[in-house]
């Protein structure tokens, strides 16, 4: 070893300061995580109280199908916070006995869970428009809607776009794909809102038959909501089922690996998600001539250099092998 016997136990002693520093900071990170998940969460959980009371009225005082169809939709955007607030704090529990790789995955469920609650939505809603064109066609043309559903419909659109970006922003910047979907949820509505705009709108202007625009509008909403929905609920689901992370993560992670002191050359690179952090497996080969110690060493910058990059809370687990 050019470090030397001493050199190489100084750099062991250094490196496990590090990670003690490393894990301490780690969990000052995750509790202004979760705090700051919670706060996103909680603020759409009242808006979404305020949306949906407002809609629901608008929509029966206002005679729009389409509006009511609406604030159905708001309010299983309430359900879907109730969800998301118990997956945060869930995901949020450290490393415990039986769960060696901690409760990330939590999340992941929750995404899932919010996911088909966006298709439920979406489903009812296009259940709902489809037996009111049916009975339109039948004869039972709607009776047109109010202005003050137009009013709620718009009110709503410029309310849940700003709370979308709100928390979508703060979701990719926590890695967290549970607010991410739940910002999605909240966007879906902003969709439903803006078809629900549309349909009641032309059903004011032109009157007569026309005021089956509104229940059409209802249908062609529920299948953007379903596709929302859908993508969601396949994130999620190859989340739990261990998907490899992107092509191009793993290729940073391979850059870096290789720029390691020591490290020859590497295989056999594993990858997954787990909640917001990263599970990476992976096996490094070293000069053989090397002690067990300096293979040591070199295992730990490589664990040093990915936890820098992608996070204290990375699991890395590092197989060294002699270079052939």
């Amino acid at each position: 070893c050019s470090l030397g016997g001493d050199g190489v136990q100084y750099t062991l002693r250094l490196l496990k300061i590090v990670k003690r520093r490393g894990i301490a900071m780690q969990e000052k990170k995750d509790d202004a995580r979760l705090a700051e998940s919670l706060r996103v969460t909680w603020i759409g959980f009242f808006v979404n109280l305020v949306m949906s009371l407002l809609k629901l009225f608008a929509g029966i005082f206002g005679r729009s199908a389409a509006m009511v169809s609406d604030a159905i939709h708001s309010m299983s955007d309430l359900a879907s916070d109730i969800v998301v607030l118990i997956g945060v704090r869930l995901g949020a529990r450290p490393v415990d006995g039986s769960h060696d790789y901690g409760h990330g995955k939590f999340e992941t469920l929750t995404a899932v869970i919010v996911g088909l609650m966006v298709l439920g939505a979406g489903a009812g809603i296009a259940f709902s428009g489809t037996a009111a064109i049916l009975r339109a066609v039948k004869g039972l043309a709607p009776e047109a809607p109010g202005w003050i559903a137009l009013a709620a419909a718009l009110f709503s659109i410029v309310g849940k776009e700003i709370l979308y970006q709100y928390t979508v922003r703060v979701g990719k910047r926590l890695v967290s794909q549970t607010l991410i979907a739940n910002a999605w949820h909240h966007r879906s509505d902003a969709f439903s809102s803006v078809g629900t705009l549309a349909g009641i709108g032309g059903a004011l202007v032109l009157g007569g038959r026309w005021t089956i625009l509104d229940p059409v509008a209802a249908l062609i909403v529920s299948f953007f909501i379903l596709r929302v929905g859908c993508k969601i609920l396949k994130t999620g689901i190859q989340e739990l089922l261990d998907a490899s992370l992107p092509d191009a993560v793993e290729e940073e992670m391979d850059m870096i690996i290789r720029g390691v002191k020591g490290v020859r050359d590497l295989h056999k690179l594993r990858t997954r998600a787990i909640g917001a952090s990263y599970a990476i497996d992976v096996h490094v080969l070293v000069n053989g001539a090397q002690s067990v110690t300096s293979g040591h060493a070199i295992a730990s910058r490589v664990e040093q250099a990915l936890r820098k990059r992608f996070g204290a809370g990375t699991f890395v687990s590092i197989h060294i092998e002699p270079e052939t």
